[in-house]
């Protein structure tokens, strides 16, 4: 396989009136794109394979951090070029190939991600195929590709003698994200079979009890059953894992909700006002009313300047109250462009503990697994100042980012180095671990 000339290919796009163009012009536009993309793809693995040695070896910023900050996109799409880089160690025909335009970059995606779960004697059984892999990339659309991965590798786990069972346990996930056109949280998930009949037998069950009671009542699509049982479905799975979380651990909070104080008294909405949910998705004032007397929902009421109005204070661990005042100032990790939600973060000391940090709320800050074993054993430093601007350093002192929190509802734009302003006198700097 022979890489293509970069300049070749920019002449040849360039040498096409595409407004004008043919069926034939368009087709060799697209043509020496894919090459050229292939070519770019190919460098992007290349630098990305040095960062992760540089952070390996030198404790430099990981990888998908430097995608994110440099590259313009977002923090997964950083963590999925990252992936890809590992893969193409492993399969390094794989590399030749995506250079010289013969496969695209989601072929190899498709290879990641088929192999992601897989034990690793199964895909070393696996990558030793690797030349009828390529073969079969080379004719199959990525989503092809990625089924007859997973086919090949569910022959091999047969002939290993794995069970099923643990196949479809380890396969096993569940994943949500907000839609941002709709505003609805939007979920995927695959069950072992044990799981499904526990989740989906009390919702087909709870559904046709919602119809019962809506057909009582006169609900005119419950009546003559044109009901939409998909929504009722969410309806009712949504009931029985609150109703669960009750019984599991009651008089605690099943739903964590934002809001500026003046917006629940008068219930007016501005530009400005603040009224969402833990998770980031917005919720009407009268909703938040209605939700503090049904007495299931854990408020936390800000004031103009998004301040929290009552936060708790504890000794080791941050507590819940802290949690929760953080939350109302960070959507996601604190550490710059991460998108991982709060949720999933740790509450990291900006002073450690044991160099007599306090579990105040101005010297805690979300980070997520990764950021956070950046920090502690990365030997990265991070200053916080008393308005919460967050500058981080690397092991050689030099500033990575600057950010801010993405209070909301408007997230603050990060500032870019270029954009810094004079360091502030007063900063809150985590000193480095003995």
């Amino acid at each position: 396989m022979s890489s293509p000339d970069p300049a070749a290919e920019l002449a040849a796009i360039f040498a096409v009136d595409v407004a004008a163009a043919d069926p034939t012009g368009c087709a060799t536009v697209l043509g020496a794109t894919r090459r050229l993309r292939g070519f770019i793809d190919q460098v992007e693995a290349g630098v990305t394979r040095r960062m992760i040695e540089l952070h390996e070896q030198q404790g430099a910023a990981p990888a998908a951090d430097v995608h994110a900050q440099t590259g313009g996109v977002s923090s997964a799409e950083g963590k999925r070029k990252e992936r890809r880089s590992k893969t193409l160690d492993e399969a390094p025909s794989f590399e030749d190939a995506l250079g010289a335009g013969e496969i695209g970059a989601e072929h190899v995606d498709a290879l990641a991600n088929a192999t992601a779960k897989l034990d690793d004697d199964v895909k070393n059984q696996l990558l030793d195929r690797e030349a009828d892999l390529l073969d079969d990339a080379m004719r199959l659309s990525p989503e092809e590709f990625g089924r007859s991965v997973r086919d090949l590798a569910r022959v091999i786990e047969r002939d290993n003698g794995i069970e099923r069972a643990t196949r479809q346990r380890k396969s096993t996930f569940l994943s949500r994200k907000t839609n941002t056109a709709t505003e609805l949280v939007e979920g995927r998930f695959a069950f072992h079979p044990e799981l499904a009949s526990k989740v989906f037998g009390p919702v087909d069950r709870h559904v046709s009890t919602l119809i019962k009671e809506g057909a009582a009542a006169g609900d005119p699509e419950c009546v003559d059953r044109s009901v939409d049982r998909n929504r009722l479905a969410a309806e009712a799975l949504g009931e029985l894992v609150a109703s669960g979380n009750q019984h599991l651990h009651p008089g605690t909070g099943d739903v964590t909700v934002i809001a500026d104080a003046t917006a629940l008294v008068t219930g007016e909405i501005s530009d400005d006002t603040v009224c969402e949910t833990g998770d980031g998705n917005a919720v009407p004032p009268a909703a938040v009313s209605r939700m503090i007397c049904n007495g299931q929902v854990t408020p936390i009421l800000v004031d103009a300047d998004r301040v929290p109005l009552a936060a708790g204070r504890t000794v080791r661990h941050a507590n819940r109250a802290q949690r929760r005042a953080l939350r109302a100032m960070y959507r996601t990790c604190g550490f710059g462009d991460c998108d991982v939600a709060f949720d999933r973060c740790e509450m990291h000391h900006i002073v450690p503990w044991e160099h007599g940090g306090s579990t105040d709320l101005d010297n805690l800050i979300p980070l997520c697994s990764r950021h956070h074993h950046v920090v502690h054993e990365g030997g990265w430093t991070l200053e916080l100042t008393d308005d919460r601007t967050l500058t981080v350093r690397q092991p050689d002192g030099q500033v990575f980012t600057v950010s801010e929190p993405d209070v909301p509802p408007q997230r603050r734009r990060r500032r870019t180095v270029d954009e810094q302003e004079p360091a502030p006198e007063r900063v809150r700097e985590r000193q480095p671990a003995a």
